[in-house]
């Protein structure tokens, strides 16, 4: 004990190079675990992007193309498949449901989603949690249109606001088609998943956009009538028309106002030719491999079917590099923190000669002196990593809230797993290997040595 409080009296002594080795452990440790969480909520948060889907169905291609662009909505999905396919692959027995997908429009720099209602019925992440509204509530309006979290909260829109798309995925490049408006009627609640960034519309909606092109549906409305779709719709009810008229006037007190453009293709009903995607679930885990096997071979157009979770973790290994390459550079960082431990010990060995040799005169053994060093180097560590988990926390916390709200990346604040423990063991135990080399030097000075004043 007597050695214990000398050490800590000494480290005192030489507060400046104390705090300075202190601070220095303190960040490398926290860089290290802060990489650490890091990386394992990152893949965390990849992983649970989509759950509760067995297969998505796409163009035939590179299963990491299409998961980047059927679930995180990333590059441009140029290959289609025909939503005929769509249908009978709905049609399948072991098929429970199945969601199409189409994309390739934006909304001022975010994606736009095309789908049916049932996407919101059947899509799932994490652990199999289900997208739920935040404000209003979802319509079967043609024109309607629901918004992720973070498109609300970036572009401060509400309920009601009317909002136009724009053709392609840039904002200046592509389209805006002005006539063709839609209405804000659901904003979801934060899911931490591409969707927080994602506007979707009705199939239909975004078909009637892509079949006028030109807006040419206000330019002919002479010839509505003669529309095979209009002339059997006339057929069944007369008032049709002027229902599509003033579909909107009551819808939920949006005053939404049809233009001539909307009131043509809701008579129209346009079905799209081709769409981007398929997400689909089975009626047991056992028709899996069946019906992908059927997919991969499907007679009338090449497409490739992809399980989820095997497509992630393959499209996961390809930043693996980066994952090592961020804790190799992490380990360094704390090796550098722990050899400037060791340059400040030494740096302070000529002028602690005297200390020791004070020591050693009074009776202390020289195995006393040796753990004096180590006690020292082992305090100095030991401060240092639990001043790194208070700053990790700090980080986390400060960091939490603007993570989720400007890149909607949630970072969880979790307890230290056993890998962090064993990281921190090892941090400490190096500590002790490499302070045996100025505790060694200590051991072997002499006394006279120690007395003998040297300039």
């Amino acid at each position: 004990m007597a050695i214990l409080s000398i050490a800590f009296k000494s480290l005192f002594n030489r507060k400046l190079s104390f705090f300075i080795t202190l601070f220095a452990i303190a960040i490398s440790v926290a860089l290290l675990l802060g990489v650490q969480t890091l990386n394992a909520e990152t893949k965390n948060s990849f992983m649970k992007s989509i759950s509760g889907t067995d297969l998505i169905i796409g163009s035939r291609g590179a299963s990491s193309q299409l998961l980047l662009s059927s679930v995180f909505h990333i590059g441009t999905s140029t290959n289609t498949v025909k939503y005929k396919t769509y249908q009978e692959i709905a049609k399948l027995a072991a098929v429970k449901w199945a969601v199409p997908i189409s994309l390739g429009d934006s909304h001022r720099g975010y994606t736009v989603m095309a789908t049916e209602l049932d996407f919101f019925t059947h899509y799932s992440y994490a652990d199999k949690q289900h997208l739920s509204v935040q404000h209003g509530e979802m319509s079967d309006d043609m024109y309607a249109v629901v918004i992720g979290a973070d498109v609300a909260k970036k572009l401060n829109y509400r309920i009601g606001d009317r909002i136009v798309i724009t053709h392609g995925r840039g904002e200046i490049d592509g389209h805006t088609h002005d006539q063709i408006p839609y209405f804000v009627s659901a904003i979801l609640q934060a899911s931490f998943t591409a969707i927080d960034q994602t506007l979707i519309i009705s199939l239909e909606a975004m078909e009637a956009m892509h079949s006028d092109p030109d807006e040419h549906f206000g330019a002919m409305p002479n010839e509505i009538s003669t529309a095979p779709q209009v002339k059997a719709k006339e057929q069944a009810d007369p008032s049709d028309y002027h229902h599509a008229s003033s579909h909107t006037d009551d819808l939920h007190d949006h005053h939404h106002q049809d233009t001539l453009e909307q009131r043509v293709a809701r008579l129209l009903q346009l079905k799209p030719e081709n769409i981007n995607a398929i997400f689909v679930g089975l009626t047991s885990r056992q028709a899996l491999l069946g019906v992908q096997n059927y997919v991969n071979n499907y007679s009338a157009e090449p497409l490739t079917a992809i399980i989820p979770g095997v497509a992630l973790q393959e499209l996961w290994q390809f930043f693996s590099i980066a994952e090592v390459a961020l804790n190799v550079v992490s380990a360094f960082v704390v090796l550098v923190g722990l050899l400037g431990m060791l340059s400040i010990i030494l740096m302070s060995l000529n002028e602690r000669r005297r200390e020791m040799a004070i020591l050693r005169s009074v009776g202390a053994r020289p195995i006393h002196v040796f753990g004096l060093i180590i006690g020292e180097a082992a305090f100095v560590c030991l401060a240092g990593i639990i001043l790194g988990i208070a700053l990790l926390y700090l980080l986390l916390i400060t960091l939490q809230a603007p993570l989720a709200n400007y890149y909607g990346f949630y970072l969880a604040i979790n307890p230290l797993t056993f890998n962090d423990y064993l990281i921190l063991l090892t941090i400490l135990f190096s500590a002790l290997i490499i302070a045996l080399l100025p505790a060694s030097l200590i051991y072997n000075y002499s006394l006279s040595d120690g007395m003998t004043i040297k300039f």
